[in-house]
């Protein structure tokens, strides 16, 4: 370990760091541990000048040789700013791509460009096989029954809209979400309140977040036609018991639709075992592409629902005055798809299925027990939800005392290039409700590493002890 006396010792070092090793012994203290002189620093003229002076910390290469032949499969990650490396920890907002994925991008674009089931020359040939390839792979990855229960999206956000819009909800009958809801599990419930006056129940979460069944069924009677909940929190990492909630919301004649944007990359997901009527999740979060995203419905009650759109795909005849409706998928997804990003969504769940849930969920685990144990000992953070680390997922979501959390962000980033996020991440109603000011959202992944979490945390005890009031 190196032990420097003074900032100006540490920007001198710098000029040396093409030399030095990323290596570093792990003792009885983190890799970036070093010593500094206190100075003053003014965070506004800081943002300013467009520049940020924190001690320099050297974050060393990775030490599980598994996890580094991993990150050679994600080319971004190799990326430098600044000549510095990086360290990327939004990945509940975004997941980064393998070169599996990124190359089933490219061939489609490059090999194949064609019509998926409306031609019959090469191209066309050779994008439905794909394309319906893709459906299979994500079928398996939840384990539907059918292919045709697994319908193309953009997002999570629209798979809830489908639903919200065709499931014939009448005025009187009411949904029942949970108190901790993104917004794209919020809004259009309130929308569809708003125009057809169906009813919208909320029930509360523990003070950690955590669910709890006496207020779920405090809330659940006959009227509820629809339970929608998460799968795991994007706020504080919880999972929700689902088997539990399905069961009772079936008991009362209830359908559920479960929101997964999180959760289904270390997450087991059957969706036969549990029952599940639903299930809405985005490929972004899940190491796919942008705008993609899947609804699977079960298989009889996709049957029995209108189309969302109409045009392209979803009839199989139509004359000037009627048409005739396909079976799904078809008739849900209307128009032209996106063939390139279904098939790079296959190709992610397969690395995926490569990988192992296990071993994401270990890696996960460790990481942010490691990085919540070390901030429980950090004066002037607080952690949103449970206090067991393996309780959250991969999400740590704290608050820090007399600094305001896009501060923190903004420093993190510009002194180290460590990518966090700051706000009230898309559940401002918990905020509002609890009066809890916006947060720092650090979410790890399997890719990430114990060297990158003690850099983190070394990080953010510079600022605080450099900016925090």
């Amino acid at each position: 370990m190196r032990a420097l006396a003074s900032f100006n010792q540490l920007v001198a070092l710098a000029r040396f760091g093409a030399r030095l090793s990323h290596r570093s012994e792990r003792k009885n203290t983190m890799c970036c541990s070093v010593e500094f002189e206190d100075e003053d620093r003014d965070l506004s003229a800081i943002r300013a000048k467009g520049e940020v002076l924190l001690p320099l910390r050297i974050l060393a290469a990775p030490s599980q040789p598994d996890i580094a032949r991993i990150r050679a499969d994600f080319p971004v990650l190799g990326q430098r700013i600044n000549d510095k490396p990086i360290v990327y920890f939004d990945n509940a907002c975004m997941s980064l791509r393998p070169k599996a994925v990124i190359e089933a991008l490219s061939t489609y674009y490059t090999d194949y460009s064609g019509c998926h089931g409306r031609v019959d020359h090469s191209f066309g040939t050779a994008t439905t096989k794909a394309f319906k390839n893709a459906r299979a792979s994500v079928q398996a990855f939840i384990g539907a029954r059918n292919p045709s229960e697994i319908l193309f999206m953009r997002n999570t956000t629209e798979a809830i809209n489908v639903v919200a819009n065709v499931l014939r909800l009448q005025p009187g009958d009411a949904v029942l979400c949970s108190d901790l809801e993104h917004n794209s599990n919020l809004l259009p419930w309130l929308a569809l309140r708003d125009r057809s006056g169906v009813e919208h129940r909320v029930f509360a979460t523990n003070a950690d977040t955590s669910f709890e069944m006496a207020a779920f069924r405090a809330r659940l009677d006959r009227k509820v036609k629809l339970v929608s909940v998460l799968y795991s929190s994007n706020l504080s990492g919880v999972t929700f018991p689902l088997g539990d909630i399905v069961r009772e919301a079936h008991s009362v004649g209830a359908k559920v639709l479960v929101d997964g944007a999180q959760g289904m990359l270390s997450g087991d997901m059957d969706v036969r075992d549990l029952d599940i009527d639903f299930l809405a999740f985005s490929g972004h979060k899940i190491l796919g592409p942008t705008g993609t995203g899947v609804l699977y419905g079960k298989e009889e009650l996709l049957a029995d629902l209108p189309c969302f759109l109409y045009g392209g795909e979803t009839v199989t005849d139509t004359t000037y005055d009627g048409y005739t409706l396909g079976r799904a998928p078809d008739r849900f997804e209307a128009g032209l798809q996106d063939y390139a990003g279904a098939i790079g969504l296959g190709a992610a769940v397969e690395y995926i299925g490569g990988i192992g849930k296990r071993a994401i969920r270990k890696q996960v685990t460790k990481l942010n027990t490691m990085a919540s144990e070390e901030l429980a000992k950090t004066k002037g953070i607080t952690v949103i939800g449970p206090t067991d680390a393996a309780k959250r997922g991969g999400v740590l979501n704290f608050r820090v005392d007399g600094m305001d959390s896009g501060d923190v962000a903004y420093l993190l980033n510009k002194s180290a290039n460590l990518m966090v996020r700051s706000g009230k991440h898309c559940v401002h109603s918990w905020y509002n409700a609890r009066g809890v000011p916006s947060s720092v959202r650090a979410s790890f992944s399997f890719y990430n590493t114990p060297e990158e979490v003690d850099f983190f945390v070394w990080t953010l005890r510079d600022i605080l002890r450099f900016y925090a009031n």
